[in-house]
Formats: C-alpha cells, structure tokens, sequence
C-alpha cells in the first residue's frame, strides 16, 4: 500500500465521499457513506478501495471503478447518462457537478415521468 500525502488524501477523500453520498441518493442498496475525514484518513494510508469503489488517487478522476453501481458509475464519472435512462439527464449532470466539481448539491433525485 503506497502512503499519500495527507493534502492529496483529503482532496481524494472529499471527492470520493461526495461520489458515495450522490450513489447512495440513487440507490437504496448502497450503504451511507463514511465521513469524508475517515475516508481521506483511510486513503491516506493507502487504501484503493472503499465499499467495491476502487479509487486511483493520481487518476483524474480517482474514483475508476464501482462494483456496487455500475451504471451510476458509467453515468456520473464517465458522462454517459443513457446508462441511466429513467433519470433526466440534467439532473444527472448536476450530480456530477456536485461530485467532480463540489458545486452546490442538487435537488433529491425523482424519478422521471413517463408520458
């Protein structure tokens, strides 16, 4: 386990709770997130995974990979919002503001109507 420095870590730590936080508000079958000190702590330590997250702290971004949430994956760090065809896609890019950017946190995720 490689060590980071406690700067990168926390950046990488508030990123990835930020990503957990936005999962969890999309899915119920996600775990809360842990605080964002306790994960920078545990990255800082050198930690590369977090609840079937695997995160890359030199990668932009580090989160590479999530094993619970796949298609809120593809959707938020890859930018493809088909993965998640019953959500807006407005909505979908405002949470990956949130996530990648830490712009203000958007509205609760709803469900969008069918016609």
């Amino acid at each position: 386990m490689t060590k980071f420095h406690p700067d990168k870590a926390g950046t990488v730590g508030d990123l990835l709770y930020r990503y957990m936080r936005a999962r969890h508000r999309f899915s119920d079958q996600v775990e809360h997130p842990l605080p964002s000190n306790v994960v920078a702590a545990l990255i800082g330590q050198g930690k590369a995974e977090c609840d079937e997250i695997d995160i890359e702290p030199e990668a932009n971004p580090p989160v590479v990979l999530d094993g619970k949430a796949s298609d809120f994956f593809a959707a938020i760090i890859e930018k493809n919002y088909s993965a998640m065809p019953i959500w807006d896609p407005h909505l979908l890019s405002a949470w990956r503001l949130y996530v990648l950017r830490d712009s203000p946190m958007p509205r609760q995720p709803e469900l969008r109507p069918t016609i």
